[in-house]
């Protein structure tokens, strides 16, 4: 979720003194009547007048200026209430230091260390196993599902926690839970039954939906374990059908969900990119409608609802609360809305829905949704009115690229020369990712008579983006262009984000940038041509090898390119019996915890041990299948360990 967007940078070390002083600094000028202080006082500071405009309210508009709700967080940060000092803190249990960082700025306890790991402060108490710190963290409003990147699943603090047999603190984090009315983390059969239910909607299986419904009544607005009622899932699924079976049995249109989100903007989702979901939407917009659904701001805008818009804005009560996904603006792109996207510029909508991510310390910001989303469904109109009003052409979406790069990615020439039209421009890393051989060649000769693409500070960066986007687009000419003006050692830790790359098989991802028609055996020569140079055990994120990045690898490979790029690891020297930082398990761990049997068998076949008597007992290979119900990979283990066995048998007699 989004926070008010910072006007101001901190300086790495702020001073109180100088904080107070520019305070009474910006209220001399507001005062004054000077426009700069005008300007940021109206951006963060609600019906403000010169002359009731006091010191503690030039406070205020300085703290968020700076990116904080209030003053006293401003100073708590300054005085040491940081992500870093908390995260410390909680690895040495020091509940008194918690406990008054969480009581001046309560926001830090969902907040990740950095933009770069994920780990959040409850994280810390799980991996430290610190049971009065888990359950004071959640008495604060942790959250204890959300995962560290690149493998958020299988490291939220819960999974964690469960899956280390840390009981007591899995057992505090479901009793905190029930009390603040969550039932995510809870156990027993109302929770299964939740979770049956909200699986037969997802699944548009009516028939089982009512006759659960019909054994337990109550079931009808029992919220699922991420907090959605089941109006609110068949809404999102667009299932006419459920919704309409819910309905008669009485769930009510206008409850909000955990995040405010009522049924009809359940609906409305994030838009559609085929006629058969735009008639899906209007199905079960319409019987929301018709049962009472009251016309939130996302409804109105893909309905094409203007009175209803004007009137929210009339009464000052039109607001656009921007996700990563984007706001209202890019739901009026993805429904096909240009009239609604018309008025709502004309409203004064920021047309680059410009957000700021409330769980990153600092200035985090993404912009620019509602033209990339333009870009990726090919709305040539709806982009060039975004263009026209003003939305920047190189928005940077948070860890999806540009407008421009969905362009590109899409093949859309006649998108990506509107865009270029408007400043758009084409760096390195979008030609090398869609294997643009020339195109990046002529990049790379013009860098190395000293003419740098616009962007780019120096040829080494250059070179390294090339060199990750190649390898991630699976071009190994690019790669090898890359690679001569390439001139780290062997064990330079770079080399292992490089080393990842091949094994996304970018251009064959699930996606509307994925090209098919591309030759998939191209990544496989890419990761060989990496590994030429590098230190193929160069560890990666928390400690893990590229091992265990094949065997976590995404659905989209096949067991076959999981052999292939595990062979040619293996072959250059990667390590068996490496534990990463987080799940404590090797290679042969990882594949057993997420069930690629062709790597269990690999591996076994290449030396690893099946039995690892130095591992935890929670991070064995045999721990991994079974607390993952993998009989098959258990299976594996067995006959692995009986064949080890038998020749040590014969022996001994």
């Amino acid at each position: 979720m989004s926070k008010p967007l910072p006007t101001r940078a901190l300086p790495a070390k702020a001073d109180l003194k100088q904080l107070k002083r520019q305070a009474k600094e910006l209220l001399r000028a507001y005062r004054a009547g000077g426009a700069g202080a005008a300007a940021e006082v109206d951006a963060h500071y609600r019906g403000a007048g010169p002359a009731a405009f006091a010191l503690d309210d030039a406070q205020l508009v300085l703290a968020r200026s700076y990116g904080f709700d209030s003053w006293p967080k401003l100073k708590a940060y300054v005085a040491g209430a940081t992500i870093e000092r908390l995260a410390a803190a909680v690895r040495r249990d020091d509940a008194q230091s918690v406990d008054a960082m969480l009581r001046s700025r309560p926001e830090l306890v969902n907040m990740s260390l950095s933009e770069s790991d994920e780990h959040r402060p409850l994280h810390f108490a799980v991996l430290g196993r610190l049971p009065r710190m888990a359950r004071l963290l959640m008495r604060r409003g942790a959250d204890a599902h959300e995962g560290i990147y690149p493998h958020r699943s299988a490291t939220t603090a819960m999974t964690l926690a469960r899956e280390r047999g840390y009981d007591e603190i899995a057992a505090i984090i479901r009793e905190e839970e029930r009390r603040r009315g969550e039932t995510r983390s809870a156990d027993g059969p109302a929770t299964a039954a939740r979770d049956r239910l909200t699986r037969a909607v997802i699944d548009g299986d009516a028939g089982a939906v009512g006759a659960m419904l019909d054994g337990d009544p109550a079931l009808l607005e029992a919220p699922n374990r991420r907090g959605w009622p089941p109006l609110h899932v068949a809404a999102a699924m667009g299932n006419a059908v459920i919704v309409h079976e819910l309905l008669g049995r009485k769930a009510d249109p206008n409850r909000p969900g955990p995040d405010g989100r009522f049924p009809l903007d359940c609906a409305v989702g994030r838009g559609w990119q085929n006629a058969v979901e735009a008639e899906k939407f209007a199905a079960a917009a319409a019987l929301l409608r018709a049962a009472g659904a009251e016309l939130t701001a996302r409804a109105a805008v893909a309905l094409g609802d203007a009175e209803r818009l004007c009137g929210l804005h009339a009464a000052g009560s039109l607001v656009n609360p921007v996700e990563h996904w984007g706001g209202l603006l890019t739901i009026a792109v993805r429904h096909d809305r240009i009239d609604m996207l018309e008025l709502l510029l004309d409203l004064g909508l920021d047309p680059d829905e410009r957000m700021a991510f409330e769980d990153l310390e600092g200035s985090v910001q993404s912009w620019g949704t509602p033209l990339r989303s333009a870009a990726v469904a090919g709305k040539f109109a709806a982009a060039k009115l975004l263009l026209a009003r003003g939305a920047d052409p190189n928005g940077k979406i948070y860890a999806s690229g540009t407008p421009v790069f969905a362009a590109y990615g899409r093949r859309d020439r006649e998108m990506v020369r509107l865009l270029q039209s408007y400043g758009g421009l084409v760096d390195a890393v979008t030609p090398a990712h869609y294997r643009e051989t020339e195109q990046v060649g002529r990049i790379l000769a013009a860098a190395d008579a000293g003419a740098l693409p616009e962007g780019t500070d120096t040829k080494a960066e250059l070179v390294e983006d090339i060199l990750w986007s190649a390898a991630c687009g699976g071009d190994p000419d690019i790669v090898r262009m890359a690679l001569q003006r390439t001139d780290w050692t062997r064990g330079d830790p770079r080399w292992r984000r490089i080393l990842a790359q091949p094994t996304r098989f970018w251009n064959h991802m699930r996606g509307s940038w994925a090209h098919s028609d591309l030759d998939r055996g191209t990544y496989l020569r890419c990761f060989q041509l990496v590994l030429e140079r590098c230190d193929v055990n160069v560890p990666g994120r928390f400690g893990n090898s590229i091992l265990h990045q094949i065997a976590a690898s995404r659905d989209h490979l096949t067991a076959g390119e999981r052999i292939a790029f595990a062979n040619a690891a293996l072959d250059a020297g990667a390590k068996l019996d490496c534990r990463d930082d987080l799940l404590q398990s090797t290679p042969l761990g990882w594949a057993c915890r997420w069930g690629r049997v062709e790597l269990v068998e690999l591996l076994l076949s290449r030396g690893a041990e099946a039995v690892e008597e130095d591992a935890e007992p929670w991070a064995t290979p045999q721990a991994w299948a079974q607390k993952m119900d993998r009989d098959d990979v258990t299976a594996i283990l067995r006959r692995h360990n009986e064949a080890r066995r038998k020749p040590e048998e014969r022996r001994s007699r």
